[in-house]
């Protein structure tokens, strides 16, 4: 269990009974501190966005004591909130270690036009919205059927089914191009995506960024929301503490704006170690993403499963072959 004296809360009868209650309830439900947060991680739940960085030296402001007259409720049988109870640890069967499973998981950044005289770096990041449409109507002529992290892990845990051809459609950053091209192609299609996103940067409310509204229409439209750290820092070679509150602070962020506990990580340019890795699993993180390609994944290499990188830059040809799938008859190149 994390011992998280390294973050000073000072916590009010009030908060202190959610910790207790959070932690009774874990213990009820059979939750071991790989499937669900640790009570460390529910305390943390109490300052979400507010959670000073550890570089800095907390300030010693006293907290506001609530008047005698106002009672807190005292019930250990309160409500829980949704996200302590759903999704537990799909449990690995006893044929999960053979398990191999198909399935691509796309990683795409940016989705919109690319501005005039971009550089190398933003073409590479770029995909414009007339390749989208091409590339999505091609996944769905093929018969492919998105689906999310989620429903990879169970089937390679359980075996629970997948469709024939599935396919995770993931974006980096939270770009505002995603929420405004992608995503209207994509629902004419029937399909949902995996969006990682830094979280400060969308607290910011920069307008290169989605926003949480925007997040959270996804998260109700079948989409997945999940951490890309705080900040996009590379964790590698980072404080102990830094990296705890990079992969702690987005997951509780994400988790107050879509009501549901994010499991799925995405490395900040695809680095990381064993520190981290181990962290995540503590923290209750179920696996993480890379930027190493791969198609074809098992249960064994949860925390390090690799994608196929969309740069903007291919041809339906080499979207195909990345994919592994039968050439098309026509190779149109991208769009100018």
């Amino acid at each position: 269990m994390l011992a998280f004296v390294m973050f000073p809360i000072r916590l009010a009868p009030r908060q202190l009974l959610a910790v207790c209650s959070a932690a009774l309830l874990c213990s009820a439900c059979g939750i071991t501190s790989a499937a669900a947060p640790t009570a460390a991680a529910v305390m943390a739940t109490e300052v979400r966005t507010n959670i000073a960085a550890p570089s800095a030296t907390p300030t010693a402001t006293p907290t506001h004591t609530p008047p005698s007259t106002a009672t807190p409720t005292a019930s250990p049988t309160a409500t829980p909130t949704a996200t302590l109870t759903a999704s537990p640890w799909p449990t690995p069967d006893a044929a999960a270690r053979k398990r191999i499973v198909r399935v691509p998981i796309l990683m795409y950044h940016r989705v919109e036009p690319l501005p005039a005289k971009s550089g190398l770096l933003r073409a590479g990041l770029t995909v414009i919205p007339q390749d989208f449409q091409i590339q999505m109507d091609w996944l769905r002529e093929r018969g492919f059927e998105s689906i999310s992290l989620y429903d990879m892990q169970n089937h390679l845990a359980l075996g629970q089914p997948l469709p024939d051809k599935p396919i995770v459609i993931s974006f980096d950053d939270g770009y505002r191009g995603v929420y405004d091209f992608a995503y209207p192609v994509m629902r004419a299609h029937g399909y949902t995506g995996t969006l990682f996103v830094p979280t400060e940067l969308i607290d910011k409310q920069q307008p290169d960024y989605i926003n949480w509204q925007m997040a959270e229409e996804l998260a109700r439209a079948g989409w997945k929301i999940e951490p890309h750290t705080k900040s996009h820092v590379e964790l590698p070679g980072q404080p102990h503490k830094y990296i705890l509150y990079q992969v702690l602070g987005s997951m509780e962020t994400i988790r107050a704006h879509v009501g549901y506990q994010p499991r799925y990580f995405c490395y900040p340019g695809g680095e990381y170690d064993a520190e981290v890795i181990g962290l995540l699993k503590e923290i209750g993180y179920w696996g993480a993403v890379t930027t190493r390609f791969a198609i074809d994944h098992q249960l064994k290499d949860a925390y390090k499963w690799g994608r196929v990188r969309v740069t903007g830059q291919e041809t339906l040809r080499d979207f195909a072959l990345y994919l592994a799938e039968p050439l098309p008859t026509a190779s149109p190149t991208p769009a100018s």
